[in-house]
């Protein structure tokens, strides 16, 4: 059976109807829409230019601008038919073209239609104008897209309701009325907008002007929110925006848009991503790579200059707060400083309701020292960059993690933990001058803190820490330390703890433990936090002693840390241990109240200035210990140097012990206490060179001493006042040497004590030997009237001997003149003191004194001959500032009085007037003259020769004299010649001088420097002298202009003697002398100029050593000599350049000469030959020369030859008939020597025309071959030779009888040397043989003074032999 079906209920039915209508209406919608877009194609698009006007009305309404189209066009392709427009303008309010669209195509589709809008919509090639007014408005070809225009937004609405807008090859130009800055046109622009139902797509590609960089592109997804109905609302959109600058420069972007930030430049990439949330920027991010960039980040800021910088930085604004971070964010400064790459994170939320703010910083690799530089151009705060300043933080923080609630600048609660390393944090000086806030450079630190504490690690290498008001210098470098931190906060209260600290620098090494709280005024009443309480502990293992006064904290009082500074100039510390506890406040705790200070140390080898050079005011300084081992301590508010054991510095013999110390810095007193042992002339160093010369009055300035010597010294030195310095020391002699000074007696085998204090010091109970004798010495500093300081002055009585006298080298010319003395004497000694020169007094009988000096200063031992030495500062001395002078006296009796006046202030004594008084008698003295010295002598006889040896031991000469020529009138170069006089009156009956005797003499002289003047008057010669002393290696020049002068034969005997012995030493010669006596006969007028060239001139002009003879005349009226030559060293010409030799050396003499007779016989009568020759003119010329001086022949040696030719005189008493012949040449005299004599064989005389020849002389050997003598009725022809050594001859004497006229003047005719006499007789017997029969030949040979004459028989062979022959040997 079927089942029945059941009945649709009244709901389904009803649902089914509903759907069967909605198919219907279904299918006539599509109808109606089939026939619409039929009529489109068939009716609308044929016919769409017809609707231009219409639809420019409809645009123009929709868009809310004027708009104008060019052309219409459409087509049908497929179902959507498209629309194509050309010449498109929008139009602005001021009728401006606002946009300008040669070609859009619009592609419509049913939705679109439905909008009134297109499907998708192409333009290309625009010219957009983008501008924002003054107002603010933004227009957009015209259509205004802010909310507040006219048209409510509804271009804004049309556009972003498009599906597809699309725009290529674009001009857009953006003009900000609002900024007022200048256009930007951008070109190629291309643009793409594609709009759904709630999602916005934009993207834009342009390419901005040259200067602004490259083509850039920006790109946006956005949303809608889902409430909201109106497209063009974009303030109420969110999404995300991304833009692409590959080359920007960023000073033309701040023209167009507010950054935020001020850039003035900066030229590179940079890509962004911005998020935004209903129209407003809530996060970024950006990456830059960006170069030569500055930018200004807020205001009141400095810019911000960076080489370059790179990275990514990013942010996001939170509900009350931000988030900000940067990755791998690097940047160099423009001054070099760079950032290395670190990462940051940090988070802040501001306070809202019950909750606090907070933050959150997370960062790694963090270079201070860019941050520091850049911080004040960061929009930090002006705490922050107040901090930044004043600590200047450096360094590169590796890690650091940090929470905190609060207000940043003074969090609630706070924590952190990281590493730094290469820490630098600037000291913060205390503006009241309390210790400030360290600082540290070079630090590694981990650290973990919170609000109530923390700890740390520190390690430090090669670097440094500040204490500013704790140290003088406050930076402390530091080669290594290391320590643990900890420290904790109670509220104003705080703590620190320092423990395992090891520190290590060039000046200490060594470890220390710290505790260190503030101060607590609750628990304390009138404490304050600062500076403090500190208990520190430490000991040093090495220590530079130089040093110690730079740890020496800002407590210590300055003076006290100058002193230590300069006091300590070398040495080191082996062990030192130091501790300060107690409130900082009372620091240094004197006597150990309420707390400790104490640094101890073990030094050695320290060099301690006790007072140092800095505070002896420029005065003399104190000498310096050296090599000192010594425990330095500093407790409480002093100082002690204890156990000091050393050396004085420079001078390393003096041993010192001593104990220095300074009971009390603010009173800065030294008080030194010790013993110097050793030499006593280094001690006597350390008088002269300290403060102890002054109070002394330099005293013992030149003191010297022999042998070891004990010196006690105390010294109480006010650092602030050393004018007030107390001294206290003595010094102990026992069997020392000591001399006051280099002129004052040596004190031999002294003993007795000096005491001395800052007032003065005293001899006591020293007793010596002085001089050869015993001496008892007291005195020492006293005052004396008139003078304004104390003077120091000694006495004594004692013996003097001769020989001690004599060894007394500084008692001057006293002492040279004991060379004279013998036996000993008392005396009694003065010695003062003033302005640091001794004066000097010394009296005696001379009572057992012989004095064996030339008379009148001659007496035997036994006989009293009263002394008075003295020397003694003159008047104008005495001034202050005034130049140091004294006057030296030497009174003997009544037979000598010596006066100088002397200059004293340099090293040796100057004479600068004097009086010498010998032999006066009663009344009369010699006035001290202003300048030079004045001698007036009177004696019955003076031995110059004797003086002069006296003299020049007074004046230091040690030469005797005749020694190398020596004599006190040569010495003056030496100091001693000051004591010469220069004005001399010598009366005198008798004046030996050289070994000659004047007798009768009146000398007046003077001297001006190495001048001698004088005019003489004695028996024996009368004129004027002028000698001129030689300088260095000279010889002296004698000017004489005498008109008389009288040598006797002893005398000229002298002469010679001394020529020999004193060669170097004959002066140069201007001598002339108007009646000239020579051995009691009377030569004329002589004249004589020499010059002696010795090594001095031979060295300044070259040559040869010699005695150049420029001149010598004698002039008489029968005849007059003339010579010139020289008398030099035997080889000189090949020595010119040799050494000269020690001793004396041989020396030749050489002279060309030329004698012209006018009367020889007269002539030779002069000379002491009498009735020789009558008559006689003629002249002798030739040269000699001998070894020895020009005034001893020597015959041995005589070298020359000579020319004699003599008319019209006569040989005198001739024997008859030839019986003698004497000699033909005698050299003993010149004058003589060169004479003939004929008398042996003429007996009535030899008259004769003319006597001539050649005569040569060889070692002493005269020869002639060609000496004729023609008299009246004969001529005699002489040829030979004759010793003149042995006075014997070897002649051939021809006698030629007178025939003929022929005969005569055959005779006549000179013979020529080089023929001779033999060759000479042939040819005249060859044209004369008369002549030969008469001709008589001799030979005459023996002594002179025995001749023998033997006739000579002539034969033919003899006289052939004879005629070429020579003279027969002897």
């Amino acid at each position: 059976m079927n089942a029945t079906p059941p009945n649709p209920s009244r709901a389904l039915r009803l649902f089914a109807a509903a759907v069967k209508w909605s198919l219907w209406l279904l299918l006539a919608a599509a109808l109606l829409l089939a026939l619409a877009w039929g009529a489109l194609h068939e009716f609308i698009v044929p016919r769409i230019g017809d609707l231009r006007p219409a639809l420019e009305m409809r645009a123009s309404r929709v868009l809310g601008v004027p708009v104008r189209i060019g052309a219409i066009s459409a087509r049908s392709e497929g179902l959507i038919p498209s629309v194509v427009l050309r010449d498109v303008v929008l139009l602005d309010a001021q009728g401006r073209a606002a946009l300008t669209l040669p070609l859009v195509i619009g592609a419509v589709s049913p939705r679109s239609l439905w909008n009134l809008g297109f499907e998708q919509l192409y333009i290309e090639g625009p010219r957009l104008d983008i501008r924002r007014t003054a107002d603010g408005r933004v227009f957009v070809a015209g259509l205004d897209f802010s909310r507040t225009s006219d048209n409510e937004g509804r271009a804004a609405d049309w556009f972003f309701s498009q599906a597809e807008f699309i725009i290529q090859g674009g001009w857009l130009q953006w003009t900000d009325e609002q900024r007022g800055a200048p256009p930007l046109v951008l070109s190629q622009v291309d643009f793409v907008a594609r709009n759904a139902a709630r999602r916005h797509l934009l993207r834009l590609d342009a390419t901005p002007p040259a200067t602004w960089g490259q083509r850039f592109s920006l790109a946006g997804v956005f949303r809608q929110p889902l409430l909201t109905h109106r497209a063009g609302q974009w303030q109420q959109w969110s999404g995300e925006m991304h833009a692409d600058f590959t080359a920007v420069d960023l000073s033309q972007l701040r023209r167009q848009a507010d950054l935020g930030i001020d850039i003035a430049q900066g030229q590179g990439r940079l890509r962004a991503w911005a998020d935004l949330e209903r129209g407003q920027v809530v996060g970024a991010t950006a990456d830059v790579v960006l170069r030569d960039v500055s930018a200004t980040l807020g205001a009141k800021l400095e810019p911000l200059a960076l080489q370059s910088v790179s990275g990514r930085l990013g942010g996001r604004r939170l509900a009350g707060g931000f988030e900000f971070h940067t990755q791998e964010l690097q940047f160099v400064t423009q001054d070099g400083q760079r950032w290395p790459g670190g990462n940051v994170a940090l988070s802040w939320t501001g306070a809202e309701g019950l909750a606090a703010a907070q933050g959150e910083l997370r960062a790694d690799m963090l270079d201070l020292g860019a941050l520091s530089q850049i911080a004040s151009r960061l929009p930090l705060g002006a705490p922050t960059h107040a901090a930044l300043q004043a600590y200047a933080p450096r360094g590169l923080v590796e890690r650091v993690q940090a929470r905190w609630q609060g207000p940043l600048e003074k969090p609630e609660k706070y924590e952190a933990r990281g590493r730094a390393t290469r820490l630098e944090v600037a000291a913060r000086p205390d503006p009241a001058g309390h210790a400030g806030t360290p600082g540290v450079r070079g630090a590694t630190v981990d650290f973990d803190l919170t609000q109530a504490g923390g700890k740390a690690r520190l390690a430090l290498a090669q670097g440094a820490l500040e204490f500013p008001g704790v140290f003088e210098e406050p930076v402390l470098p530091l080669d290594m330390l290391n320590a643990d931190l900890q420290w904790q906060v109670d509220g104003e209260q705080l703590s620190l703890s320092v423990n395992n600290a090891r520190f290590s620098n060039a000046d200490a090494s060594g470890e220390a433990q710290a505790n260190w709280r503030t101060g607590n005024p609750r628990k304390q009443p009138g404490a304050s936090r600062f500076p403090g309480t500190l208990d520190l502990t430490g000991s040093l293992s090495r220590a530079d002693g130089t040093r110690v006064w730079r740890y020496l904290p800002l407590g210590v009082p300055k003076e006290a840390r100058d002193y230590v500074h300069e006091a300590v100039e070398a040495g080191h510390a082996t062990s030192a241990k130091f501790r300060v506890r107690g409130d900082l406040r009372q620091f240094p705790f004197p006597e150990n109240k309420g707390g400790e200070f104490l640094i101890s140390a073990q030094v050695r080898d320290v060099t301690y200035a006790y007072v140092p050079r800095g505070i002896s005011r420029g005065g003399a300084p104190w000498p310096a210990f050296a090599d000192v081992d010594a425990e330095l301590v500093f407790r409480g508010n002093g100082m002690q140097v204890k156990d000091v054991k050393g050396r004085v510095l420079g001078l390393p013999r003096l041993q010192v012990q001593a104990d220095a110390q300074i009971p009390d810095f603010h009173k800065s007193q030294v008080q030194v206490q010790g013993r110097i042992t050793g030499p006593l002339a280094d001690a006597l160093t350390v008088v002269a060179t300290t403060p102890v010369a002054g109070m002394t009055n330099n005293a013992l300035a030149r003191a010297t001493g022999t042998g070891n010597a004990e010196t006690s010294l105390r010294l109480v030195l006010p650092l602030h006042e050393m004018a007030r310095s107390q001294v206290q020391g003595t010094v102990t002699l026992a069997g020392n040497d000591v001399q006051i000074s280099p002129d004052t007696p040596v004190l031999s085998r002294s003993r007795g004590a000096v005491q001395f204090s800052d007032r003065g010091f005293q001899l006591v109970n020293v007793q010596a030997r002085a001089l050869g004798g015993d001496v008892r010495l007291e005195g020492g500093t006293r005052s004396m009237p008139g003078e304004s300081a104390p003077v120091v002055q000694f006495r004594g009585q004692g013996t003097a001997t001769a020989e001690g006298l004599r060894a007394a080298g500084e008692m001057g010319f006293l002492s040279r003149i004991a060379r004279d003395f013998t036996g000993s004497t008392n005396y009694n000694l003065g010695l003062l003191f003033r302005r640091g020169t001794p004066e000097v007094q010394v009296t005696s009988s001379l009572q057992g004194l012989g004095i064996n000096l030339p008379a009148p200063l001659n007496k035997p031992a036994e006989a009293p001959l009263p002394l008075r030495y003295e020397t003694a500062l003159t008047r104008e001395a005495l001034a202050p500032g005034a130049r140091l002078q004294e006057q030296l006296s030497v009174e003997i009796g009544r037979v000598a009085a010596v006066h100088f006046v002397r200059d004293v202030a340099g090293a040796e004594a100057q004479v600068l007037r004097g009086s010498i008084a010998v032999g006066l008698p009663p009344g009369e003295a010699v006035t001290l003259p202003t300048e030079g010295v004045l001698a007036s002598v009177q004696l019955g006889r003076f031995d110059v020769d004797a003086w002069q040896d006296a003299l020049a031991r007074v004046a230091g000469s040690d030469a005797a004299r005749g020694g190398g020529g020596g004599s006190a009138l040569r010495t003056d170069a030496s100091a001693g010649a000051g004591y010469l006089p220069t004005m001399i009156a010598l009366r005198a009956k008798e004046l030996a001088i050289e070994g000659r005797q004047l007798h009768n003499v009146v000398v007046g002289g003077s001297r001006d420097g190495r001048v001698w003047r004088a005019n003489v008057d004695a028996d024996e010669l009368s004129g004027y002298l002028e000698y001129r002393q030689p300088q260095n290696l000279g010889a002296g020049r004698l000017y004489a202009r005498l008109a008389r002068l009288n040598v006797a034969a002893s005398a000229a005997s002298d002469v010679e003697s001394l020529l020999e012995q004193q060669a170097s030493s004959i002066p140069t010669l201007d001598v002339v002398v108007d009646d000239f006596e020579l051995k009691g006969r009377k030569l004329g007028r002589l004249e004589i100029d020499a010059v002696n060239r010795g090594p001095g001139v031979v060295a300044r002009e070259g040559g040869v050593r010699e005695w150049r003879l420029n001149r010598l005349a004698l002039t008489m009226p029968e005849a007059s000599f003339s010579a010139s030559g020289n008398w030099a060293a035997v080889g000189a010409q090949a020595a010119a350049g040799a050494r000269q030799p020690a001793g004396p050396e041989p020396r030749r003499t050489s002279m060309k000469f030329r004698f012209d007779i006018a009367d020889a016989g007269q002539a030779l009568g002069r000379f002491g030959m009498n009735g020789v020759v009558r008559r006689g003119r003629g002249q002798m010329e030739g040269t000699v020369s001998w070894l020895g001086s020009p005034l001893a022949f020597d015959y041995p040696s005589l070298t020359g030859s000579f020319r004699v030719n003599v008319e019209n005189g006569q040989f005198l008493k001739a024997d008859p008939g030839l019986a003698k012949l004497l000699s033909v040449l005698s050299l003993q005299s010149l004058p003589r020597r060169l004479s003939l004599d004929f008398r042996d064989v003429f007996s009535q005389g030899f008259a004769f025309d003319f006597v001539r020849g050649d005569i040569t002389i060889d070692q002493g050997i005269a020869a002639t071959n060609n000496l004729q003598m023609k008299g009246v009725n004969a001529a005699v022809l002489m040829e030979g030779r004759a010793d003149l050594a042995r006075e014997t001859q070897d002649l051939k004497v021809v006698v030629v009888p007178e025939i003929n006229a022929g005969t005569a003047s055959l005779v006549a005719t000179a013979i020529n040397p080089a023929i001779g006499l033999g060759t000479f007789l042939a040819q005249m017997f060859l044209r004369e043989p008369l002549m030969k029969a008469a001709t008589q030949e001799f030979h005459v040979d023996g002594t002179w003074a025995d001749p023998r004459v033997t006739k000579v028989e002539r034969t033919p062979a003899t006289s052939t032999s004879g005629a070429g022959g020579e003279a027969p040997a002897r």
